[in-house]
């Protein structure tokens, strides 16, 4: 059994991308034998009323609720993001919140992202912090989003030790960046679908923080997802421990 914990469903205004609809990423969730997927409307990246793509998202999610999971996208430095928020819980059914604060433009550990973040805390959300959506040499020349601040993401895990974070779309240099500046780190994952390398990342990231804490996850549609699933497979750890990045650590981070 494999889930995916990271993809996204939609567009991306920049290029175009294969697996963009709910049914092509079905298919190709099926070639890759991943049998449910964590997503996100990708087109939240960049609209202003998010709530139209988390409504969208709903949409999507029930009517193929055995192979998604949403995780629904909240901006805190945007005006009425407080209602959305109740209108994701109370009404969309929201478990999972993604952040994507380099895009959206506002700092972890400003003032707005505090209060977002005691708001999740109390109700248990899980939260996906976006270091990044793809590689700064492929952004169009008009749209340069640097990567987040790592320091930033460090100092709101270590602030909120009681939520359980994934830490997604990051290089290998700054995931292991993240859990090294981490104090507790019971509740922080991370997944490897943008780390990809150097030789022996798999391997170096079971080593740094157990195989216990890392994800398999593809990024759909964004990159070509048979990378991390490829460096999972062939990586020199225990089959055991791969079932775990493969499935295990993905059911307890979102079922837990």
């Amino acid at each position: 059994m494999i889930v995916d914990a990271s993809a996204f469903v939609g567009e991306w205004p920049f290029r175009r991308l294969l697996y963009t609809t709910p049914e092509k990423l079905l298919r190709k969730m099926d070639e890759l034998g991943v049998e449910k997927a964590v997503i996100s409307r990708l087109e939240n990246v960049f609209y202003k009323d998010l709530l139209v793509g988390n409504r969208e998202l709903f949409d999507i999610v029930h009517q193929h609720p055995d192979r998604f999971i949403r995780a629904y996208t909240i901006n805190p430095a945007f005006p009425g993001w407080e209602e959305d928020l109740e209108i994701c819980r109370n009404d969309l059914g929201m478990r999972v919140l993604r952040l994507h604060p380099n895009y959206h433009a506002y700092r972890l550990m400003d003032e707005c992202n505090i209060a977002l973040m005691k708001t999740a805390q109390q109700h248990g959300f899980v939260i996906i912090i976006t270091i990044g959506m793809e590689d700064e040499r492929h952004h169009h020349w008009l749209a340069k989003v640097p990567d987040v601040d790592i320091s930033q993401i460090t100092s709101l895990v270590n602030s909120f030790p009681e939520i359980r974070f994934l830490i997604s779309g990051g290089k290998y240099r700054e995931v292991t960046a993240v859990w090294n500046g981490a104090g507790k780190r019971d509740n922080l994952f991370v997944e490897v679908a943008r780390v990809q390398g150097p030789q022996g990342d798999i391997e170096g990231l079971c080593k740094l923080m157990g195989a216990d804490h890392v994800l398999f996850a593809s990024h759909l549609p964004l990159i070509v997802p048979e990378s991390p699933k490829m460096s999972i497979e062939m990586a020199e750890i225990a089959e055991a421990d791969k079932q775990k990045i493969f499935s295990g650590n993905a059911e307890r981070l979102y079922g837990g």
